[in-house]
């Protein structure tokens, strides 16, 4: 044994893709692997006529979609947050 780790090769919709499963975020990247496979079943289930290339175009703007919905609520807490701490720190100054 080298001492160098493996990397994993895996093919989603035919496309390889490799990893490194030693990696720190090896856990992130299994996640991601694992909710595109779920994704990709869920959707040819759903609609069988459609081609791979279609599913991953459609697979990346479901998540796209749903990155962009939580950055939005991400923003909106974070205001919301500001928004309590300023109160509370007039409510303290006065």
């Amino acid at each position: 044994m080298t001492g160098m780790s493996q990397e994993k090769e895996i093919s989603i919709l035919g496309c390889k893709v490799r990893y490194n499963p030693e990696q720190d975020d090896s856990h992130i990247a299994k996640a991601v692997i694992e909710l595109v496979n779920k994704e990709i079943v869920s959707l040819k289930t759903a609609r069988p006529q459609l081609r791979d290339t279609d599913v991953a175009v459609l697979i990346a703007l479901k998540v796209a979609k749903d990155m962009v919905s939580l950055e939005n609520e991400y923003k909106g807490n974070i205001a919301k947050l500001e928004e309590s701490l300023n109160i509370a720190m007039n409510a303290l100054g006065e």
